[in-house]
């Protein structure tokens, strides 16, 4: 069939088609001509409009941001809570005290306050301006905060109960800050550059990097393996030579082992150093809770948060040399069994077994254990 054919019947049906619609609409409109008129019948609704009187609500002649204000005017600038509460001195935390108790007294008030709010809101919201609104919906929050500022005076009187508990008796150490800065030399660069290297040398399909050329296992010694997250561009030899001398100092966890560290494989180890990402450290921690931002003793494991690892604590300042060597004599403690510490007094140095990624509470950061070295060797 040609190409006119086809076009000739789509004609046609077209035609048809507007023939037969052109009639279906003249016969309707031809029956609505013929219906005879009907008498149309109009209802008249009155709606009632029932004005209601708006309440007027009681604001306090002091809002809670005015309290709230006028006592922590009075908190020194250098007690202000950064991290952890034991990062601040006992005086720093003497004045959160008196603030929060002061808060916690005044609290049924606030609370009540903001229930009153919420329910003037819900009778009164149709007939509220703009400005009301703004000026209302902020109390509804007081709750929040209110609950807030509870949780942080039971961590305050928490911390002083655990400070309260430590004898009388504890080892006081304090050192020159000459002494401290000494303690970072142990004869390499690498500490303070961390062993990382500008880029990786080349994709690597394991996970893991692993150090060749390791020693054969020995009962004399203490024996660890090495492992690296391979998307971590740590270098594997140099961060091999640093563990070594870390743990191998002097001044270190040998005057209480009796006995020097090896690296040896992961099959011969007692222990695995193991260098991963935040994510990689909360799932080789769990189920302790490290929150992508701490490291971690799991078992056999020692697992260091890349994270810490390149950017220290809050309490060391810039010194990323100290907190390498706490860190990892820190964790090596705990595979040896030593459990946390806290600071004996203000300005001595903090214990290697404190932990000083959350704050060190008035001591001086230190990386090695001479608080334990003396316990092992004095203590009764």
């Amino acid at each position: 069939m040609n190409q006119n054919i086809k076009t000739l019947i789509l004609l046609g049906f077209l035609f048809i088609f507007s023939f037969f619609a052109f009639n279906y609409f003249t016969n309707i409109n031809e029956a609505r001509v013929e219906l005879p008129p009907q008498t149309e019948q109009l209802t008249t609704t009155t709606a009632v409009v029932i004005e209601r009187n708006k309440e007027t609500f009681d604001y306090l002649e002091t809002s809670f941001d005015e309290y709230i204000n006028s006592l922590f005017v009075g908190l020194d600038n250098s007690c202000e809570k950064v991290g952890s509460w034991y990062s601040l001195t006992d005086n720093c935390i003497q004045q959160w005290l008196i603030i929060l108790t002061k808060i916690d007294d005044s609290k049924s008030k606030y609370l009540q306050y903001s229930t009153n709010a919420r329910n003037y809101f819900v009778n009164n919201y149709q007939n509220l301006t703009r400005e009301e609104l703004d000026t209302i919906t902020p109390i509804f929050l007081i709750d929040e905060r209110i609950n807030r500022f509870s949780e942080q005076l039971i961590e305050v009187e928490n911390v002083l109960l655990s400070k309260s508990n430590q004898s009388d008796n504890s080892t006081i150490i304090f050192l020159s800050s000459e002494s401290i800065e000494k303690a970072r030399d142990i004869g390499t660069k690498d500490l303070i550059s961390g062993c990382y290297i500008d880029e990786l040398s080349q994709e690597n399909e394991e996970e893991w990097k692993l150090v060749d050329n390791v020693n054969p296992r020995d009962s004399k010694k203490i024996n660890y393996a090495l492992k690296i997250q391979s998307e971590i561009n740590l270098d594997p030899i140099c961060m091999k030579n640093l563990l070594f001398l870390i743990l191998n100092n002097e001044k270190g966890w040998t005057n209480i082992t009796g006995k020097g560290f090896q690296l040896t494989s992961v099959e011969d180890s007692d222990f695995v150093f193991i260098f991963a990402t935040p994510e990689k450290t909360d799932e080789l921690c769990y189920p302790l809770e490290t929150n992508g931002i701490y490291s971690c003793r799991n078992e056999s494991e020692i697992i260091i948060n890349n994270f810490r690892w390149k950017e220290g604590a809050v309490d060391f300042g810039k010194d990323i040399e100290t907190y390498r060597l706490y860190l990892i004599n820190h964790e090596t403690g705990h595979l040896l069994g030593w459990p946390h510490k806290e600071c004996p007094k203000e300005g001595a140095i903090a214990p290697v077994m404190m932990q000083q990624s959350k704050g060190t509470n008035g001591c001086l950061p230190y990386g090695w254990p001479v608080y334990e070295i003396v316990s092992a060797n004095f203590d009764d």
